[in-house]
């Protein structure tokens, strides 16, 4: 058997890979007190409330893996296909109820749905408890999404958390906020030291370890897209020069393809205000220059600039980490 192989145990409800058992998402929450409470439900109550939410969870499997046999038969499949259809979703590229693991902190979960909305991965959790324990549900699927990732932090920020409330005879969609990828990686390692308790103290730094690197790596991608996309519109204007040489020869204006369509627009005259003299016509005739400007407030902002140099931030980055 292969050490990357995870075992998922039904009736145990336990996850393991070549003998070792892994601790799940639901019990790492439980462990730490960041899942929902209902120590005060009665246990019946819960038993009940539980089955039925397996239930649902694996009807809306089902359907999402192209059975339609639930349709008209489980109310909440009806609500999550009405969604589907209306937002174009591709289930033929979705999946559902994919373990997740990381084999270094000994933890693994199960997703239940993982789709692309656009250009967006969303990692999403289905829900049918009576009431949304917003938190709690940040925590196990910013788990899930570092799982996802395999600790990437790039790809971690990137991603988008929802969550699929049923209640009532009706779906809600929620987005969800993604707890702080320090966090999570904190409480990995006080599970994998058996903390008794998970207290995660934010750096009071002005810029985290890992928005550190972050910001580097963003910045690198965007110098990099940035430089391809000023060569891309070079090599444009040679050829839409070449096209307007054609255009004037052959008198003909306007080009249409099934792709694109060319217009040729003549050599045009405009004229600006020469705001000095402006400014000193305004003083000589005693005016005050400050009642004819319009005033506009631009919100604060952190700028932030690569700095280039012969080894890049990433290569830097290596280095230390060696």
């Amino acid at each position: 058997m292969s050490d990357d192989v995870m075992l998922f145990d039904e009736k145990t409800h336990k996850y393991s890979s070549s003998g070792v058992v892994y601790t799940s998402t639901t019990q790492l929450l439980k462990k730490y007190g960041l899942s929902a409470n209902y120590a005060n439900i009665p246990a019946q109550i819960l038993q009940k409330a539980a089955q039925k939410g397996n239930a649902v969870h694996k009807a809306l499997e089902l359907y999402i893996g192209g059975d339609q046999s639930m349709l008209g038969l489980v109310e909440e499949v009806d609500l999550f296909h009405n969604y589907v259809q209306l937002q174009g979703l591709d289930l033929l590229m979705a999946r559902s109820e994919e373990i997740v693991y990381d084999h270094q902190y000994k933890i693994a979960g199960t997703i239940d749905f993982q789709y692309q909305d656009g250009n967006d991965t969303i990692i999403a959790d289905f829900k049918t408890t009576s009431s949304l324990h917003l938190d709690s549900v940040a925590w196990q699927l910013s788990i899930y999404n570092y799982l996802v990732c395999k600790g990437d932090v790039l790809t971690y920020y990137f991603n988008k958390l929802k969550v699929f409330h049923f209640v009532n005879g009706r779906m809600y969609v929620k987005d969800v906020y993604t707890v702080d990828y320090d966090a999570v990686k904190g409480l990995f390692e006080a599970n994998l030291r058996n903390d008794p308790v998970f207290i995660y103290v934010k750096s009071t730094k002005l810029i985290s370890d890992t928005d550190e690197v972050l910001v580097g790596q963003l910045l690198n991608e965007l110098d990099i897209y940035e430089g391809a996309v000023k060569k891309i519109k070079g090599e444009l204007s040679n050829v839409m020069s070449r096209v307007k040489e054609n255009m004037l020869t052959q008198k003909d204006y306007a080009v249409r393809t099934p792709v694109f369509a060319l217009t040729y627009i003549g050599e045009q005259h405009r004229k600006t205000i020469n705001t000095k003299k402006v400014k000193e016509y305004l003083i000589n005739q005693g005016e005050n220059i400050d009642d004819y400007f319009n005033e506009t407030i631009v919100a604060d902002t952190v700028r932030p600039k690569l700095l280039k140099s012969k080894t890049t931030i990433i290569e830097a980055q290596e280095k230390e980490d060696i």
